[in-house]
């Protein structure tokens, strides 16, 4: 081959590679951020066209399961990020509806507080005691084996001092 099919085939090649260099770089520098502002679009219109219906379902399912504070966060956003929704009319329904059910749900609570503790304290100070007991039983057996050793260590001192007397 002759140098100036050489020089030529070398500028091909070149030519070549730094379109391949510009395409890499334009990939990472201007498709790679508009996919991502696409993904993000995507999901703000998603929010927009469908975030009321969603968040009225997420309070339904949170309400029919008695987490009720749920239920009420999930309202209130519901409220705060689509106040003109249709959902809206709604969820103002079942917030009425759950802090009735909220409500009575603490009432029963506060009405069995009383009976639950008292059985809770009995059950609480039956296992303290038997605790109290075991430790009592050690307590015994370690003071009897400490006693013996430091008998065994004393004794003839004990002697030696009676001796005198």
């Amino acid at each position: 081959m002759s140098s100036v099919g050489r020089v030529w085939v070398s500028g091909c090649l070149a030519f070549v590679a730094a379109g391949l260099i510009v395409y890499a770089i334009m990939s990472l520098a201007v498709v790679a951020p508009i996919r991502s502002q696409k993904e993000a679009l995507a999901k703000q219109l998603d929010e927009v066209q469908n975030g009321a219906a969603r968040l009225l379902a997420e309070a339904k399912g949170f309400a029919d399961s008695k987490s009720y504070d749920s239920a009420l966060k999930t309202l209130d956003a519901l409220f705060e990020k689509q106040p003109g929704s249709s959902q809206v009319v709604e969820g103002r329904k079942l917030y009425a509806e759950i802090e009735i059910k909220a409500m009575a749900k603490e009432q029963k609570w506060d009405a069995a507080l009383p009976a639950i503790r008292a059985a809770w304290e009995k059950a609480k100070a039956a296992e303290l005691m038997a605790d109290v007991e075991q430790q009592k039983k050690l307590l015994e057996t370690g003071m009897a084996e400490t006693l013996a050793t430091e008998w065994n260590k004393a004794k003839d001192q004990i002697r030696q001092d009676w001796e005198k007397k």
